[in-house]
């Protein structure tokens, strides 16, 4: 009984050592190569530089005056409507001076009289049958009356008032048959080409912005990009806001700009010619500065630089940096020295 056991564990054990003679030995496993870094870089780029800040402007009219009057009476009649255009010298509206032609019309009869006395006079002064006196006091009446009559002439002017230069008229806050006093407003009178831009600098900018600098503006009911030149720079700050006081003078043949209206102002600070700059997006800050990603022979190597002016997509490098040099723009979180790239030149938009 014995042997009949022990025949089956040997035949099972060589039908299991042929068995694992059989099977083929199992393949070596290939590791791949680290693929490189597929990135795309620029060459930094040489241009000038320009530092820009932006301030709120407003449009004032080239000149602006109250229509009024420098004598009392009563509104007789207007001669413009609301926002029609007046050349200089136009009439505009005339006060009532029937007294004052009244006045006047008296004096010119007096006057009269007072020449034909004058006259006869110095015929008989010629026969020397008047006194010399008497002639000196009836030239000196005529005189008196020609005065008064010069100066009711003068009030009679004052009588109509007269456009001080060529604008368009706003609204109107008299009506004919209205009593007016002195100063008292009936309508304004704006040139409005040219036009004026005003704006305020920050005082820490105020040495960077002077007169016969250009400037550029956009205004809400355009698209369209402005420019101006700046005439004025105020002497002082404006002990309000603590700022300085700019202003620009633009031809508004289309009146497009209207005073009171809003404008974003765009000026520059700093101009530098020949500034070498990479996108804002290649620097990396670190613990002592700034340092960007170039690829050398195929490989990424950390450059340290020194920055300049910012703008909004560029940055000026001081130092580090030659025109020469790729420079990383992408793929930068995931580089290391040393690392295998596949630069690609970024192609400019």
């Amino acid at each position: 009984m014995r042997i009949t056991f022990i025949f089956p564990l040997v035949v099972m054990g060589l039908f299991l050592s042929s068995c694992s003679q059989d099977q083929e030995p199992e393949p070596e496993v290939v590791r791949e190569a680290p693929k490189a870094l597929v990135a795309e870089v620029v060459l930094p780029g040489v241009s000038d530089y320009r530092q820009q800040s932006t301030a709120t402007g407003t449009f004032i009219a080239e000149d602006q005056v109250q229509i009024s009057s420098e004598t009392s009476g009563y509104l007789q009649e207007v001669f413009f409507r609301e926002g029609s255009y007046k050349k200089k010298g136009d009439l505009l509206a005339k006060i009532n001076d029937v007294e004052l032609q009244a006045r006047k019309k008296r004096l010119e009869v007096e006057l009269a009289y007072a020449k034909v006395q004058l006259t006869r006079a110095e015929e008989l002064g010629e026969l020397q049958a008047i006194a010399a006196e008497e002639i000196d006091r009836l030239k000196n009446a005529v005189d008196v009356i020609e005065a008064d009559i010069a100066i009711l002439d003068a009030q009679l002017a004052k009588t109509r008032v007269y456009a001080p230069f060529s604008g368009r008229v706003g609204l109107k806050l008299l009506s004919e048959g209205a009593y007016v006093s002195p100063g008292m407003g009936m309508a304004e009178l704006l040139r409005l080409d040219p036009i004026k831009l005003e704006f305020f600098v920050p005082e820490k900018h105020a040495g960077s912005v002077a007169a016969g600098d250009e400037v550029s503006f956009t205004i809400p009911a355009s698209k369209d990009t402005f420019r101006a030149e700046i005439y004025l720079v105020s002497p002082t700050l404006d002990e309000n806001n603590r700022s300085l006081r700019m202003r620009c003078r633009l031809r508004n043949p289309r009146a497009i700009f209207y005073p009171g209206g809003y404008a974003e102002v765009r000026y520059d600070l700093k101009r530098q010619g020949n500034v070498l700059q990479v996108p804002a997006e290649a620097i990396i800050p670190v613990l002592n500065g700034q340092k960007v990603m170039v690829v050398e022979n195929g490989k990424v190597v950390s450059r340290p630089v020194e920055v300049g002016m910012r703008t909004p997509s560029f940055v000026q490098i001081l130092s580090g940096l030659s025109p020469q040099d790729s420079v990383m723009v992408t793929g930068i979180l995931g580089a290391t020295d040393g690392m295998q790239v596949e630069a690609k030149l970024k192609e400019a938009r």
